[in-house]
């Protein structure tokens, strides 16, 4: 039996395909009325086409996934979900499919990039699915582009933020990264990280990186962690406490 790989999964029948989830729960596709599909049939039968072109397309949004997710790995270390990594691949795949210029099977996220407003995306993408921005910060933020700066007045640690049990501190910090996807390099800038404790005063806070050189595409992480005093030393807590948040791109 022929394997499916695709972000989701098929289920049913379509035309003459059989499309099923095995014991192991591996998406599989087998000839309706047969008893399975042999890997010389997949390859040489013309009825697969549409699969295995959208099997080429998901390995390839794979290798991109793999360049953008360490854009921000320092960030993503700390705050992610099991979901992470296939979310990564989905969003590039979804791109990918925006490419109006290839047919399918041969569409790029370069040429997917090219659609109006793709790039925006990206803007709302969490490292940590359990913990989304919107759910841990509750305080207006603003951003300035030409100086890299972010802004919080009027931050209260105690107020502004969605306090996990036990946390005493909290962490904050930006990340902007240049991703040039097109020869898998980037830079990326990250800023001082701020921490603060639970009990502090409200206070107006600015987190700034320098600008990464170069003009591909341009993303900003925000970062909020948290962590206990021991004595003198600091512990973080485990990244299911953490977020990190893409909320500018460009």
């Amino acid at each position: 039996m022929a394997r499916v790989i695709a972000p989701f999964k098929i289920t049913g029948t379509i035309d003459e395909l059989n499309f099923y989830i095995d014991q192991n729960k591996v998406n599989r596709v087998r000839e309706k009325g047969k008893t399975g599909v042999s890997s010389e049939e997949f390859k040489r039968n013309p009825i697969f086409e549409k699969v295995k072109k959208h099997s080429k397309e998901f390995g390839r949004a794979v290798k991109y996934a793999q360049g953008f997710r360490a854009t921000a790995y320092h960030f993503f270390n700390r705050a992610k979900d099991g979901s992470f990594a296939g979310r990564a691949n989905k969003l590039m795949f979804e791109i990918i499919e925006e490419d109006a210029t290839n047919q399918h099977g041969e569409r790029t996220l370069e040429n997917g990039l090219l659609s109006p407003d793709t790039n925006k995306y990206f803007e709302g993408f969490e490292g940590n699915k359990l913990r989304p921005l919107n759910n841990v910060l509750k305080a207006a933020w603003s951003w300035e582009e030409t100086t890299s700066l972010l802004t919080i007045n009027n931050f209260n640690p105690k107020t502004s933020i969605d306090w996990p049990e036990n946390a005493q501190q909290v962490h904050l910090a930006i990340a902007r990264s240049n991703w040039n996807y097109t020869e898998s390099k980037f830079t990326t800038h990250f800023s001082e990280e701020i921490i603060l404790q639970k009990e502090e005063a409200t206070t107006n806070l600015q987190l700034q990186t320098s600008i990464p050189p170069s003009n591909h595409l341009q993303l900003l992480y925000l970062f909020i962690g948290f962590s206990t005093q021991e004595r003198k030393k600091t512990k973080e807590l485990k990244r299911s406490n953490n977020t990190v948040t893409i909320i500018w791109s460009k």
